[in-house]
């Protein structure tokens, strides 16, 4: 069998003739896989002939289990495989729709013409696509015709799902007209698309002091994110199954290129492993820090580690990174970090400088700083290096940034809630 990643995308089961057979989804493609082959007698019988069937496996990693939901639906669309159509009982698939009225909602049914997502083999999997976009896209499901309205908010109103809400006193329909656009752009992929348009409405918001519409739409961007960190459509997977690995590599190469001039022995400078860090702490109370890895450009929550400040002399940002690096240094059980990458400026850098010890056990290792405000990278030598947000490797080192950022306060807030309970 295959070597197989352990991360989510679809498999592709070929027969002899190389025709596709089989098309399936997983969040653990090799755990998925892997199921398949079992003893007969603990299959199914179609799944028996499946396997039977099979000659050779491929797949694609993708990155989430939703892209691996939508990109199945495309493939399955595409090449029609014989056992994704013939061996669900002989069922008809089915698509998302959604209707022509006042304040439209999405329907699924069995009809392929003019769906805006499908085909999906069965229809627990198009409700549970429909329930995760729901959080970004709010929408209306009491079933409002031209002559009918809503009386009073349902339950999915106060829970945020249905925002505007057609039975509100006022009744925002071009913002409900935006919620049904967004949708269908996230049924078709175009999570990137969103994710600006989202952006976009939250600053409008925001310059407007129209505060509470900013923060709905920063959860429904929170929302966006927690779903998916890829912004990838389908059809790209399609025409280059290897993309996410081209995608690290290129991160990779483009990273190393920018901060070339900022390396002790450039010959052998390598990104194998590098490891970004980030404090948490509130006036200096319940400090602590993390650590997070990438290995290959592979962002890697099994290599992250949390740190509790222990120095009451700990009471600023710097003084705490210069805690948690020389603690991390002195951990030779862990493998030493190709490129450390400090969530600040300057002021973070000057660890390297100011603290002899730690200065000495990274002599061999790059040390930069990346300030958020304006995405700046600072090197030991005081540069400044500018790129675009479009950057393959300044995009890696922010979604470094944003994992150090949620790991380092999820120990902080448990230290907090201690204290408040003692």
């Amino acid at each position: 069998m295959v070597t197989l990643p352990t991360k989510p995308g679809v498999y592709i089961y070929k027969d002899e003739k190389n025709k596709i057979i089989y098309v399936g989804k997983a969040k653990n493609l090799r755990d998925r896989v892997k199921s398949y082959f079992q003893p007969p007698t603990q299959l199914g019988p179609k799944t028996a002939q499946l396997v039977e069937n099979i000659a050779s496996i491929e797949h694609i990693e993708v990155g989430s289990e939703i892209e691996a939901l939508l990109l199945e639906s495309s493939l399955i669309k595409k090449f029609r495989p014989f056992f994704n159509i013939a061996a669900k009982d002989d069922k008809s698939p089915y698509y998302i729709h959604i209707t022509k009225e006042t304040y439209p909602k999405p329907v699924i049914n069995h009809q392929p013409n003019r769906a805006v997502a499908g085909p999906f083999l069965s229809g627990l999997i198009a409700r549970k696509v429909l329930k995760l976009f729901r959080h970004i896209a709010p929408y209306c499901t009491a079933g409002l015709t031209a002559g009918r309205q809503v009386k009073k908010p349902c339950f999915y109103s106060h829970l945020g799902l249905c925002n505007p809400c057609p039975a509100s006193s006022h009744i925002a329909i071009q913002q409900y007209s935006n919620n049904i656009k967004r949708l269908k752009s996230l049924l078709q992929g175009n999570f990137s698309r969103v994710r600006s348009d989202l952006d976009h409405q939250m600053q409008s918001a925001s310059k407007s002091q129209d505060y509470e519409q900013a923060a709905l739409l920063r959860d429904q961007l929170s929302a966006l994110s927690q779903l998916t960190t890829a912004h990838i459509l389908p059809e790209e997977y399609i025409s280059n199954p290897n993309l996410t690995q081209d995608k690290r590599a290129e991160s990779i190469e483009s990273l190393k290129a920018v901060i070339l001039n900022a390396v002790k022995d450039p010959e052998k400078f390598s990104l194998s492993r590098i490891e970004l860090y980030d404090n948490a702490h509130l006036a200096g109370d319940s400090a602590t820090g993390a650590m997070v890895v990438a290995i290959d450009g592979e962002i890697t929550p099994r290599n992250y580690r949390h740190f509790t400040v222990r120095s009451k002399k700990s009471n600023s940002d710097v003084d705490m990174m210069a805690e948690v690096l020389t603690r991390r240094l002195k951990r030779t059980d862990w493998p030493m970090p190709d490129l450390i990458v400090l969530d600040g400026g300057l002021p973070q850098l000057s660890v390297v400088n100011s603290h002899p010890e730690w200065n000495e056990g990274s002599r061999n290792i790059t040390v930069i700083a990346l300030a958020k405000r304006d995405e700046i990278i600072y090197t030991t030598d005081k540069k400044e290096i500018k790129l675009s947000k479009d950057h393959p490797g300044l995009k890696l080192l922010m979604r470094l940034r944003d994992e150090a950022h949620r790991f380092s306060r999820r120990l902080h807030h448990k230290h907090r809630k201690k204290k408040m309970l003692n």
